[in-house]
């Protein structure tokens, strides 16, 4: 009898591998897995990763022929671009994006901002028409795309770029956002592909993620950030002028600049203002309502009757444009407060048009913001401050 067990254990020890697990009456079992077995597990890991390989191969062409797509699909054969004379050696270059300012002289081109990519050669065939000297310097008044769009392009030329330290913060935090979203797609497409090809829930993840490490891994983050950061402010010698750039806090974003030609008395101020239009406050990157009013106080501070200002967007203003802005952003955010605080709901709010009605008909609606929008980041910014002021019924 115990020579037959031994028999038998030595047939299980030759054939396979006996492995002994706990059962709930904690009696070992034997768990055998044979040669064939092991040679099927191994087929189909062998076939899992091939099917892996093949998805890694074709997610790669799939991203890189994706971004061409993208590319050729945002190429614009004739970009607008229209040059306005400032004052003195400096120009307003306007396009598709948020107006470019322009300093030329004898140590060079110095701009600010430079809208999308796929405008960068009409840009810089217009300031070849008006200098043949090659840009230098590039300030970012900000991180937004139609005023950041061209730095990949403006780094290949050479041009040296300055922001605020948020604006490089903010086009880095973008860039990788955009890299883990492609890879959350591509995970989440190769989950579902191995599931439905029957490798179980455990190997499909692990071959799901196996593709998308290795997709990442060639992938490149394109180098659109400005090389030299600042905290507060920036004074630059160049062609004759003195340039101040100086960081507004919390403003259109919390990484904005504007740029002064102190010898011109030309002050370039980014979105921090929107010459007759409504502005855009972005609240998800640091922008504010409070901040923004303190941004065009700042303004009024700096300038006088005789300033040229170039607006983020707009057309050339002068220093009674910025005072009208400011008052009309106070007044809207004071009457949206008065009814909100006695009770009003915001539809009710919403519908009172004879607030807007003044500034609407002048066209500040019409522009990226509508009347609808603006309202109702105002009502928002006022709930949140006067939630705790509203008369009690």
């Amino acid at each position: 009898m115990i020579r037959t067990f031994l028999l038998l254990i030595s047939f299980f020890l030759l054939s396979g591998q006996v492995v002994f697990s706990q059962n709930d009456s904690d009696a070992a079992q034997p768990k055998i897995t044979t040669n064939k077995q092991k040679k099927k597990e191994a087929k189909k890991q062998a076939k899992l990763k091939e099917a892996q390989e093949k998805q890694i191969e074709k997610e790669t062409k799939d991203f890189a022929d994706e971004k061409m797509k993208s590319n050729e699909a945002n190429y614009i054969p004739t970009y607008p671009v229209a040059t306005v004379k400032v004052r003195d050696s400096i120009y307003m270059l306007t396009g598709r994006g948020g107006n470019i300012g322009l300093c030329v002289g004898k140590d060079g081109a110095f701009m600010i901002d430079d809208q999308f990519a796929e405008g960068t050669e009409a840009i810089l065939k217009s300031v070849s028409n008006i200098t043949d000297k090659s840009v230098r310097f590039l300030i970012n008044t900000h991180h937004h795309g139609d005023h950041t769009g061209g730095n990949k392009n403006m780094l290949e030329e050479g041009v040296v770029i300055f922001a605020h330290e948020n604006v490089r913060k903010r086009l880095i935090d973008e860039a990788r956002k955009k890299v883990q979203d492609s890879l959350e797609k591509i995970y989440q497409k190769n989950l579902e592909k191995f599931s439905k090809d029957g490798y179980g829930e455990d190997k499909a993840a692990t071959g799901a993620k196996r593709v998308a490490e290795n997709v990442e891994a060639s992938m490149k983050i394109d180098n659109t950030f400005p090389f030299i950061t600042f905290e507060d402010d920036l004074t630059f010698h160049f062609n004759d002028q003195k340039i101040l750039v100086f960081h507004v806090h919390n403003a259109h974003t919390d990484g904005d600049s504007m740029v002064y030609f102190t010898d011109s008395n030309v002050l370039h101020t980014g979105d921090v203002f929107f010459n007759g239009k409504y502005p855009y406050i972005d609240i998800n990157n640091g922008g504010s309502f409070d901040g923004y009013i303190n941004a065009l106080s700042k303004i009024l501070m700096l300038v006088d009757e005789d300033t040229k200002i170039i607006p983020g967007h707009g057309e050339i203003a002068k220093m009674k444009d910025v005072k009208y802005t400011k008052s009309m952003l106070e007044f809207l955010h004071s009457k949206v407060a008065y009814h909100y605080v006695g009770r009003k709901s915001k539809e009710q709010i919403m519908a009172m048009k004879d607030i807007t009605k003044e500034f609407d008909d002048k066209g500040y609606g019409s522009g990226f913001i509508s009347t609808e929008k603006f309202m109702d980041f105002i009502y928002e910014d006022v709930a949140l401050k006067y939630k705790d002021k509203r008369v009690k019924q």
